[in-house]
């Protein structure tokens, strides 16, 4: 009965229960009803048991009330009208409340012998009540907030570490040794052919190093840039592969959305440096909008390379990362038909 709810609670509250009604229906007569101790305890059982049936009761409907709401509005990021909720039906619940827990009391006083046994008046019944009911409810939402606060904290280190290797890895990726004695290859062998085409050749392989440095910092890019560096990385993989590879790019794309920097350049160059790329099996990648323009993805056909390159998989993990941060909507991976797919969630330009 308890412990499936505790994660809406974000604490395991039944210690404090069993330690904190005992001790709550002990104190508040005597804050409340201005009894001195003596009094109290001259009818201390009786009276014990008659606080200990309000306390209880108040205790649990909060509990279940917050649950219910959290539940209700548990994909709500601003919690404004979940606690607006909670407050009218407090306020709204204590006459009922109060009318079946007087009732059962007022059956237990018939039965009782002592004629000294205090009955509170009407206000002192609704004060201690609605004393009793938002105490508990600030005290379960300051626990949750301090506990959301917390986990806002790690979670926003663990983005920052992400990002922070991300970084690497797209400097890794993008301007390692291996990439750079490719495309000086590349250039070398255009020189003596064609120095305008090696003129070409170089200018793309400048601009593209300059989208790289200088989107490092940036959070997000619009979609329509990101897709312009990726068509001057698509020539400069064909100018090297020739008729070894096909990528086809939309040209232009209406959305104004964003997507995270050099995203799409690392999904090709991961298909490129897992499949085989041949001039007679040619690989093939598309880049394409689906889902009514909410993702952009990248599909190769798979054609695995006899000695598999290592993968330790942190490229798509940290995609998976650093989308979490700016949308709820999932990084999709699949294999199917042959073909590897991923799809990147667009982020709203807001």
């Amino acid at each position: 009965m308890f412990k499936p709810n505790l994660k809406y609670l974000k604490f395991d509250d039944r210690k404090m229960i069993l330690i904190g009604v005992p001790l709550i229906t002990f104190l508040l007569p005597l804050m409340f009803y201005g009894l001195s101790l003596s009094q109290y305890l001259s009818n201390f059982a009786l009276e014990f048991a008659d606080g200990l049936l309000f306390t209880i009761t108040y205790t649990l409907f909060i509990r279940y009330l917050i649950i219910a709401l959290r539940k209700r509005y548990e994909s709500v990021d601003n919690p404004l009208k979940r606690l607006t909720t909670q407050f009218f039906i407090i306020v709204l619940s204590v006459p009922p409340i109060m009318l079946i827990t007087g009732g059962i009391l007022h059956a237990i006083y018939k039965f009782t012998p002592l004629e000294d046994f205090y009955e509170p008046s009407l206000m002192q019944s609704y004060g201690v009540t609605y004393f009793t009911l938002f105490s508990l409810m600030s005290l379960y939402e300051a626990i949750y907030f301090f506990h959301q606060y917390k986990t806002a904290i790690i979670e926003k280190e663990q983005l920052q570490q992400a990002h922070i290797q991300s970084q690497l890895d797209n400097l890794r990726n993008q301007i390692n040794p291996h990439f750079l004695f490719n495309s000086m290859n590349t250039l070398m062998n255009l020189i003596p052919i064609d120095s305008d085409k090696a003129m070409n050749y170089l200018s793309k392989l400048s601009k593209f190093y300059r989208y790289t440095v200088s989107n490092q910092e940036q959070s997000l890019v619009p979609l329509q840039k990101e897709l312009e560096n990726v068509h001057i990385y698509a020539d400069l993989l064909k100018e090297r592969f020739h008729r070894g590879i096909q990528i086809n790019l939309p040209e232009v794309v209406t959305t104004k959305r964003q997507i995270l920097p050099l995203c799409l350049q690392l999904l090709i160059e991961n298909a490129v440096k897992h499949n085989v790329v041949a001039t007679k099996t040619p690989l093939t990648i598309t880049v394409s909008l689906i889902k009514e323009e909410t993702y952009i993805q990248v599909s190769n056909n798979i054609q695995q390379k006899i000695h598999a390159v290592a993968s330790t998989g942190m490229g798509l993990k940290n995609i998976k990362s650093r989308v979490a941060f700016f949308t709820k909507s999932p990084l999709l991976i699949s294999k199917e038909d042959a073909f590897f797919k991923v799809a990147v969630p667009l982020i709203n330009s807001e």
